[in-house]
């Protein structure tokens, strides 16, 4: 009878451990053996860039393929991923979500001027979206945008006439 009570007091200290370990695996980065890279275009100088400009950029992706995100997926897939690429962190809204690998990237309007990066981030597709460990980076400089405007009205009218008498000395 003692055997059997020492069986269920250990069974409940088991039973009571157990239920403390729980792990939330559902908010964390997953890694896909990818290798991810960001480039600007070569017509584009990421020293220059202005609020609002479309920057066009490169992206690439070894180990991966890529999927639409937009594409419905009902089956896990350990290489399905998309691109998503972020104004100077990944924590915000992202600026494009894509599987092509050329995309124009619009900086929002009310990027403040200084040096920001464009941060791709290779995201697992599959039943739940995830992002990944691969990500790379871009540098851009933004500089203020001038714009000047003019306005009014006005009207002139008017006539002229006249005439001019030239005398030239010939000189003696």
């Amino acid at each position: 009878m003692r055997h059997i009570a020492t069986i269920l007091a250990l069974s409940l200290t088991a039973l009571g451990a157990g239920a403390g370990c729980t792990a939330n695996i559902h908010d964390n980065e997953v890694a896909i053996d990818a290798t991810v890279d960001i480039a600007a275009s070569a017509n584009v100088d990421v020293d220059n860039v202005t609020p609002g400009q479309a920057v066009p950029i490169k992206l690439s992706a070894e180990g991966a393929t890529l999927v639409d995100p937009k594409t419905k997926v009902t089956t896990e897939s350990d290489s399905a991923a998309f691109f998503k690429v972020f104004l100077d962190d990944t924590s915000g809204t992202e600026l494009v979500a894509t599987a092509s690998t050329s995309v124009s990237v619009t900086i929002p309007p009310s990027t403040p001027p200084g040096k920001h990066q464009l941060v791709c981030q290779l995201w697992k597709h599959g039943v739940k979206d995830r992002p990944t460990t691969q990500e790379s980076s871009l540098d851009i400089n933004v500089k203020a945008s001038a714009s000047a405007t003019a306005s009014g009205n006005g009207s002139a009218s008017g006539s002229a006439s006249g005439s001019a008498t030239v005398t030239v000395d010939a000189g003696k």
